[in-house]
């Protein structure tokens, strides 16, 4: 076995040691003054990758209507993209999925956060939704004290159930770093990787959760809740979704995902989908673009796919081209 984190590439996304106490130093009240002042005006430095204040305990956030708090930006990728955005996210397409997620989870009663993080897209949608529950999947244990630190800072603990398990081929195993991370919380393990040493996680599947939902979700009759997903696992979502067949045949949901250029398998993708009627929409900076194919794109990461046409979209109000 191949250690991942003894990998080189590995090595160089922690600057081979130095990024945790470059990190540090930077977030330190004594130099971040500065750097708060002076790297906004600085063309291509994406501000969202740069460190929050190391005394920082919290920050609030906003999409779709609803606020909500995402504790430790100083740790956390995501809230301290909030802190240098100033409640929202720093890149506009992060920003627009993000939203757009809280559109479509308007009147759901169900959301499944598959990748979940530290919770951002649990925490915003159950914000707008006060009448929607959430199942948020994450495998890394650092990573899951984050999200359950979230739900409970939000006071969401009765609407949110936290699996610490993965989401694809039911039954598989595999060992997952319980360290911190080094200078964040990691957000980009997937199951593809292998580590030496770890806490054993399991992996579950769409359609075993099934048996967790309401029970009309799985009637025939199409008289189920509405439920809507979000999907981030680092290229593994083929096998979310094809050990997930019987879960999209009754239930059809909206789902935002993660589709990477340099990892997808758009074809085992689209076998998977088109059977059940879905479109795909890329997701851009402000609107959604239709395909008729899953084309992974180079710099925008996030696709609708819905069983909504053009048409409907747009009536619905939704930007589309």
């Amino acid at each position: 076995m191949n250690d991942y984190l003894s990998s080189l590439k590995a090595r160089k996304q922690t600057w081979f040691g130095l990024k945790l106490p470059v990190k540090a130093a930077l977030a330190q009240p004594i130099f971040h003054p500065v750097l708060r002042a002076v790297a906004p005006r600085i063309n291509g430095i994406k501000v969202g990758r740069l460190p929050a204040p190391i005394g920082l305990t919290e920050v609030r956030g906003r999409a779709g209507g609803g606020d909500f708090y995402l504790v430790d930006p100083f740790r956390c990728e995501i809230a301290k993209e909030f802190y240098w955005g100033q409640g929202r996210r720093t890149e506009e397409e992060d920003a627009f999925a993000l939203d757009l997620m809280v559109d479509l989870s308007r009147d759901a009663e169900v959301f499944l956060d598959v990748g979940a993080y530290t919770g951002v897209f649990t925490m915003a949608v159950l914000a707008a939704n006060p009448n929607v529950i959430a199942h948020s999947f994450e495998i890394i244990p650092a990573v899951v004290a984050g999200l359950e630190k979230n739900v409970a800072r939000n006071h969401l603990g009765e609407r949110v159930t936290v699996h610490p398990t993965g989401v694809g081929r039911p039954g598989e195993t595999m060992q997952v770093p319980t360290g911190d991370g080094g200078s964040a919380l990691p957000s980009f393990y997937s199951a593809s990787m292998d580590f030496e040493s770890g806490a054993e996680v399991r992996f579950t599947s769409l359609d075993e959760l099934l048996l967790d939902l309401p029970t009309t979700a799985v009637e025939p009759s199409g008289a189920g809740p509405k439920v809507t997903v979000k999907i981030d696992v680092e290229g593994a979502e083929n096998d979310v979704l094809s050990h997930g067949q019987e879960f999209l045949d009754a239930l059809r949901p909206d789902i935002l995902c993660e589709v990477l250029d340099d990892r997808a398998k758009p074809d085992e993708l689209m076998s998977v989908l088109g059977q059940f009627g879905y479109h795909y929409y890329l997701v851009g900076r402000d609107r959604l673009t239709a395909y008729d194919e899953i084309v992974p794109d180079p710099h925008f990461r996030d696709w609708l796919f819905t069983t909504k046409n053009p048409d409907v979209l747009h009536a619905a109000g939704y930007p589309i081209d």
